[in-house]
């Protein structure tokens, strides 16, 4: 497989523009133009320069260019057979809690059926333990529902969740309109430090007004005992949507209406550089395109 350097260098030679590259790529502009310094720094050659404010492409780069593209083309060829029924492939990925337990069966399910014989290895972790994993290259992609490094990791938007907030049925705030500052009289039941959720609930809180210290907080690394909690009336607890589908359908939770809408939080697929597990997941992003709101 190429070195994603090489594979922003060519998008750079056909769009002649890092900012349409950047584009093609899902990546910053920044990123891009990091990367070919990074490229020109290692092979030490001028790959691009502008003339009359318009980037164009050195003759060092035009040989280079006509290098790289012959070893992508060749490498496509090869990669081809690796997406065959016969070719054994294992992929190593990693899912945050949500998307693990609760998103990524039916479409990886979806994804052995068409590649029986891929052998698949799913951890499920938090966001900071995932990210760390990645890092090390101990996973070869993941599906995150917390903040990441943009720069450093390439992205695809995976799905958009919608967050809500719940109760008991015998808790007060199951009934009417609930403003913020209610929920001060309430425990708040949060995700353990270091997962996306909790750290996304409490940026939610405080463009609110309401900061931790203040708050009756207990964190819960558990989304069933979380559950559990809210259903005794121990405790509120904002969760996405679909962790609480079925609770909500057979009523044993009520959402919690807020005077303002909470927001729909994206999730991603994200990976450090391409290679065969990674490829196969992209070429067939349509199985996860359903789950899209």
């Amino acid at each position: 497989m190429l070195d994603y350097h090489y594979l922003t260098f060519l998008t750079v030679c056909d769009t002649l523009s890092y900012t349409e590259a950047a584009k093609v790529l899902n990546l910053t502009q920044p990123a891009v133009s990091k990367h070919i310094a990074q490229l020109q720094e290692e092979l030490g050659l001028t790959l691009f320069e502008y003339k009359q404010k318009r980037l164009s492409i050195t003759a060092a780069g035009q040989y280079l260019y006509k290098l790289v593209s012959k070893m992508k083309k060749e490498g496509e060829v090869g990669l081809s057979s690796l997406f065959s029924d016969e070719y054994p492939l294992e992929i190593n990925v990693g899912c945050t809690f949500t998307i693990g337990n609760y998103l990524i069966s039916e479409p990886f399910s979806k994804l052995l059926v068409r590649f029986p014989n891929t052998h698949l290895n799913l951890q499920v972790e938090n966001t900071r333990d995932l990210l760390h994993d990645l890092n090390l290259d101990r996973l070869d992609c993941g599906f995150v529902e917390g903040d990441f490094d943009r720069r450093a990791f390439q992205h695809r938007l995976f799905r958009k969740e919608p967050l809500i907030c719940v109760c008991s049925p015998d808790n007060p705030l199951a009934k009417g309109v609930v403003d913020y500052p209610q929920l001060q009289n309430q425990r708040i039941i949060m995700r353990e430090r270091g997962s996306g959720l909790g750290e996304l609930v409490i940026q939610v809180l405080q463009r609110q007004g309401l900061f931790e210290h203040h708050l009756d907080c207990m964190h819960i690394g558990n989304y069933q005992v979380m559950k559990d909690f809210v259903e005794k009336n121990l405790g509120i607890a904002f969760l996405y949507a679909s962790s609480v589908k079925t609770e909500l359908t057979q009523k044993t939770l009520c959402q919690i209406n807020f005077t303002e809408d909470l927001p729909a939080h994206e999730m991603f697929f994200i990976y450090r550089r391409e290679n065969p597990g990674v490829e196969q997941i992209i070429r067939n992003f349509d199985l996860f395109e359903m789950f899209d709101n």
